[in-house]
């Protein structure tokens, strides 16, 4: 959801912010998994800034917890989107204009022009890099760790730690690999004997759909919160935990 609407807003729209958003929504690749979960947990859970002004507002009875299955699936979210987006944007910028127009003239609104023609064109890229992301999820073992949660990855590691079983943490290890692989065929299948082409021609760069008005801003906003919560937040958030004296760790010990 994330990567594919961010590439077809970038890609194929006009918008205020849009040259600085290319480049800037791939910037949550620099950010690993586990520091993500780190600052978010330190962040939203009880002892964190968000719940303690919280509580300063609306008294002592403000508490949730930050460690379930929902915290897990955002933080790798926006962890991971980029290699959705990056492969589909490439797919997007590829296909040119003509296949769109061919659907307005066909009677279809630029939404379902999406849906019927743009997005059945990208599937190929859309799958390598939903299979990036879900074999980093698979083998994801410092975010998961950071919210105590366990995964096939956390069995492994008990496994070989915890019970000093090699061989058993070899055969889930295998198994890993199987469902990553069976999950790649069941992908291919799917697509029956489809054939995907592309234009080499590019008018998707000199013709891209301009929005104005609310939905310029909309759009604008959108990309914003999304680079916010996986790249700016956790970065000023270090920086102030920087400047609060977490330099002083820097020690012999580094």
């Amino acid at each position: 959801v994330l990567g594919v609407a961010l590439a077809w807003l970038t890609a194929t729209c006009q918008f205020p912010g849009r040259k600085l958003f290319d480049v800037a929504l791939m910037l949550p690749l620099a950010v690993p998994a586990y520091v993500m979960a780190f600052v978010m947990v330190g962040l939203l859970d009880w002892a964190g800034p968000v719940q303690s002004q919280l509580r300063e507002w609306f008294g002592r009875g403000v508490s949730f917890s930050f460690r379930g299955t929902g915290a897990v699936i955002m933080v790798l979210s926006l962890v991971l989107y980029p290699y959705v987006y990056m492969l589909a944007r490439n797919a997007f910028l590829a296909q040119g204009r003509e296949p769109l127009e061919a659907a307005r003239v066909l009677g279809h609104s630029p939404l379902r022009g999406f849906f019927l023609v743009a997005l059945p064109m990208a599937r190929p890229a859309i799958a390598a890099g939903v299979a990036l992301a879900l074999m980093e999820t698979l083998a994801d073992f410092g975010a998961v760790s950071v919210f105590n949660y366990d995964t096939f990855t956390t069995a492994i590691y008990k496994a070989w730690y915890g019970f000093f079983n090699v061989q058993a943490a070899a055969q889930l290890a295998s198994l890993l690999l199987v469902i990553v692989l069976a999950g790649l065929f069941l992908e291919r299948k799917a697509r029956g004997d489809a054939r995907y082409y592309q234009s080499a021609r590019r008018k998707a760069l000199l013709h891209r759909t301009r929005l104005t008005g609310a939905r310029g801003w909309l759009a604008t906003a959108f990309c914003g919160l999304i680079f916010l919560l996986a790249f700016g937040i956790p970065i000023i958030q270090l920086l102030v935990w920087v400047a609060q004296g977490a330099w002083q760790d820097l020690d012999e010990r580094y």
